[in-house]
């Protein structure tokens, strides 16, 4: 009786995971979560040890940036786009800036603008930011065939 209620959901579950875009995706929301896990405890290491936010976030956007290619051109996105190294870790860098650059608006906007902690901007940083990351690596970074 159990076997058909399971049956299901696990169809599903092999025809969701059929698809690359799909597999692409679940290895990038799990190399993206270490890296902004990463990434997140380096901000906060920095911060809580009285460096400028700003500051924090260009340390931790470095560690992330050499982090992140790594594990993104070598697994996340496998199998994409054959460029050279130097244009598709140039266009890596580009992405990563953007994001760099919607980080630091948290930043600007939980602290400065609505007098937060220094730790207020991190939930954004690891929810909304990635979301942006992916588009701009699935579609221009790393696109696939």
């Amino acid at each position: 009786m159990l076997r058909p209620l399971v049956a299901g959901p696990a169809r599903r579950a092999q025809h969701l995971l059929a698809h690359p875009t799909s597999r692409q995706l679940i290895r990038y929301i799990i190399a993206g979560l270490l890296v902004t896990q990463f990434a997140a405890l380096i901000y906060s290491v920095l911060v809580l040890q009285h460096i400028s936010p700003y500051l924090a976030n260009v340390g931790s956007t470095a560690c992330g940036l050499v982090a992140g290619y790594t594990i993104h051109s070598r697994w996340s996105f496998k199998g994409g786009r054959k460029d050279s190294e130097t244009l598709q870790l140039g266009r890596f860098l580009t992405a990563s800036a953007v994001a760099f650059a919607i980080n630091n608006f948290w930043i600007w906007l939980t602290i400065r603008q609505f007098g937060l902690p220094p730790l207020a901007p991190v939930p954004l940083m690891m929810a909304a930011t990635p979301v942006l990351s992916f588009l701009l690596n699935r579609y221009w970074v790393f696109k696939a065939h």
